[in-house]
């Protein structure tokens, strides 16, 4: 028989058992648990594999097919990056010649930068303009015919010549190709298969902002140099090319004076014509106002019968032989020995002059009957009336002499601010100037200086006091300026 102590043992013994059987089951409970746990880790990962692997065999699948046709796009400001003179004479054929000449032009950069890639990539073209616009301009500067649109078979041609190349009419709103031209490169800029922009638009600054984001990426964006290349792109540290064979260097030839024509380096500055040139003198684009027309015709276009031909008078006769402002003009009218009314010598405003008057009227637009008829009748009148700079009311002064009194050399009011003698430096009378044959041919020199007689309908017209309803109205400069601008 046990005894106590045995007894006392034993239990103490089996109390030992119950306990490691306990902690073992504790611990295969544990164990379990970090396995289940580890087993469901192990099957999202291989899930997040397997979609991660689905979706790299996609972007392969995706790769390899945008490998498949690579291209490289050339997107070219048709109104300001011109063609050769030879090929815009040449018309259609000129058209077929100017995208050989283009594509080969492109093909060779493309050589330089791609290397043995250059082969497999095709070439898209394209071109955005003002055809109409443009067609003018160009047969100004005689390089196309005179009638209307006649780019457009130059521009046909060259979209038919190569499967990729189009010439796209941009049509004759402002901004119209710069709209197209900024969507089509934000399209391609980032597309794989694009392996390179060729820009050809480096003539007007409004393109900067499109460009700038993408400084130093020389691997995607090339420009094209044309004429007048802005400075401003050269700071953009991106790879400038020519293409000799294909655009010109020279802009077409324009005016800087009313009806006087010079050989045009630069294009004409749009934000000067708004008033809102940030370069001010330095900027290397032409600053023209908007009322210095292009001319419809040019000197030697017959228009009328021999017997109405006259000699134009140029700008230094009227500056000789007019009346100047002074003494003599205050209050008083200048004629000569027929009687006939004539004005006081007007000369073109300077372009710091013209600066300053833009800025002014777009803050607020003059008027005309108050600043330069000494008062106006019209207790509601939307224009401005307070105190105006001398130089400001120099230029409207000019802008108005350029349009017709309605009573001629016979007016004998001292408050008619409107022109009674055409000023226009080698003027011939013909379209559009809207003077009569006599204001180019009658005698300039004053003899008399009378008193004016105040008439109680100053001016038959409109007082519409917007430029909405009334292009005739004289209280509005910019009504005059936007029709003249139309008619051109």
């Amino acid at each position: 028989m046990l005894g106590d102590a045995d007894i006392q043992a034993l239990d103490n013994h089996l109390g030992t058992v119950l306990r490691d059987n306990q902690q073992h089951h504790e611990n295969l409970q544990t164990l379990l648990q970090q396995f289940y746990h580890l087993l469901d880790n192990y099957n999202r990962l291989k899930s997040d594999y397997e979609e991660e692997k689905e979706a790299r065999e996609k972007y392969k699948k995706l790769a390899r097919g945008q490998e498949r046709n690579p291209f490289a796009l050339v997107l070219v400001d048709g109104d300001g990056c011109l063609f050769k003179e030879h090929l815009v004479k040449a018309g259609a054929e000129g058209g077929v010649t100017a995208a050989r000449l283009l594509s080969d032009s492109i093909k060779e950069l493309l050589q330089d930068q791609l290397g043995s890639q250059a082969d497999q990539c095709r070439i898209m073209v394209r071109i955005y303009s003002n055809i109409l616009g443009l067609s003018k301009s160009l047969a100004r500067a005689g390089l196309c015919g005179n009638e209307a649109r006649s780019l457009s078979p130059f521009a046909a041609s060259f979209t038919r010549s190569q499967d990729l190349f189009d010439y796209i009419d941009a049509g004759d709103k402002k901004e119209g190709a710069d709209f197209k031209i900024r969507e089509m490169f934000r399209l391609f800029v980032d597309n794989n298969q694009c392996k390179q922009i060729f820009f050809a638009g480096c003539h007007d600054t409004g393109y900067l902002s499109l460009l700038t984001p993408h400084r130093g990426k020389a691997d995607r964006i090339t420009l094209i140099k044309a004429a007048s290349f802005h400075p401003e792109y050269d700071r953009l540290d991106l790879p400038v090319r020519e293409l000799p064979a294909v655009f010109t260097s020279n802009a077409i030839p324009t005016f800087v004076g009313v009806n006087h024509v010079v050989p045009a380096t630069r294009p004409i500055c749009k934000h000067f014509q708004k008033g809102i040139c940030r370069f001010g003198k330095d900027c290397t684009k032409l600053h023209v106002t908007s009322n210095q027309q292009f001319s419809k015709l040019s000197d030697d276009t017959p228009t009328q019968p021999a017997s109405f031909a006259m000699k134009a008078r140029e700008q230094n006769y009227y500056a000789t032989f007019l009346p100047k402002m002074g003494p003599n003009s205050q209050g008083s009218i200048a004629i000569n020995k027929d009687g006939e009314r004539i004005d006081t010598y007007c000369p073109m405003p300077p372009q710091e002059e013209w600066e300053a008057y833009y800025r002014r009227a777009k803050r607020h637009k003059l008027c005309n009957k108050y600043h330069l008829g000494g008062e106006c009748g019209n207790l509601s009148c939307d224009f401005d009336h307070s105190p105006i700079e001398p130089t400001c009311l120099n230029v409207m002064m000019f802008i108005m002499r350029q349009h017709l009194c309605p009573r001629g050399t016979g007016c004998r009011s001292t408050n008619c601010y409107l022109g009674h003698i055409c000023q226009k430096d080698g003027c011939r009378g013909t379209k559009p100037c809207k003077f009569s044959r006599q204001a180019h041919l009658l005698d300039i020199q004053d003899v008399q200086w009378l008193t004016p007689i105040e008439h109680e309908d100053e001016y038959p017209v409109s007082e519409g006091s917007s430029e909405s309803n009334s292009t005739t109205d004289p209280n509005n400069t910019f009504s005059y300026l936007m029709r003249d601008l139309i008619q051109t």
